[in-house]
């Protein structure tokens, strides 16, 4: 009996070693496996925030080139009326017109240079830090961020109530506001209209993204939240990317969507997010 007593504590002393053990294993493998799930979410991130930013490429370049075209052109009138300056100081006209291409350089400067920071923000690391943020400025600098791109296809309706500011990274929202404002204006055939709304309860901000395009079937806004899954043409992450940024601060998105009837995409952001 003895004995018995002693194998049976010495098999168990064994399984509990052993348990232990695989125990710690797995622990080591659910670990790595996380750490490559949020590597490989980070990839994706990335990888849409650059497809992004290819879409919008050319139409940066558009907005850019045209201050810079006229700034160019003035300053070479400028010069010259400099010389002409040189030769006769009483010259009206000239003073006249070095004021209204003073103004007008200027003013495509400063449009080059919102342009430049619009992007600045969008196109930062990931790793930025959560800031306090105004939402509605984050939706102002995506728009200007996109609207070379939605311009001529629709028009914009803006009605902005929320004035809370949150704690959040304006990179990551301003991809989440950009994939669905390309969304919406793609949606659109010929000439719409796009609304943007903002409000907030004593708990929330929520952002209203809306479209008079084709809206949806029941069988396509089941999918669009997929990985992959698109109807046009690009890599079908930009929709699942932006759910998960919104789920990561603990907020939601609702989509609502009939066929003719357009879509509206409602965000909901905590106030006290992470």
């Amino acid at each position: 009996m003895v004995k018995w007593l002693n194998g049976f504590w010495i098999f168990a002393l064994i399984l509990a070693i052993y348990t232990l053990l695989i125990s710690r294993y797995y622990k080591r493998r659910i670990k790595e496996k996380a750490r490559l799930v949020k590597e490989a979410e980070a990839q994706l991130i990335h990888m849409e925030k650059m497809a992004s930013l290819g879409v919008l490429a050319a139409g940066i370049a558009h907005e850019i080139n045209n201050p810079l075209s006229f700034l160019i052109s003035n300053l070479e009138v400028l010069e010259d009326y400099t010389r002409e300056i040189q030769k006769s100081l009483n010259e009206e006209r000239i003073l006249a017109d070095l004021k209204a291409i003073t103004q007008e350089s200027l003013e495509g400067a400063h449009r080059i240079k919102k342009i430049v920071q619009d992007l600045r923000t969008f196109s930062r690391k990931s790793e930025s830090q959560a800031v306090l943020i105004d939402i509605n400025q984050v939706l102002e600098s995506t728009l200007s961020i996109v609207w070379n791109e939605i311009k001529y296809k629709v028009d914009v309706v803006k009605d902005y109530q929320a004035s809370t500011k949150i704690l959040a990274d304006p990179t990551k929202l301003s991809q989440v506001f950009l994939n669905v404002l390309i969304n919406a204006a793609q949606a659109i055939q010929g000439k719409g209209t796009v609304t943007l709304s903002t409000w907030e309860d004593t708990k929330n901000l929520f952002v209203k993204i809306s479209d008079t395009g084709c809206g949806m079937t029941k069988d396509i806004l089941s999918k669009i939240f997929d990985p992959f899954f698109t109807t046009k043409k690009g890599t079908g992450l930009g929709l699942s990317v932006s759910y998960n940024i919104i789920k990561q601060y603990q907020g939601d998105i609702r989509v609502d969507s009939k066929p003719a009837e357009g879509t509206a995409f409602i965000i909901r952001l905590p106030k006290q997010g992470r």
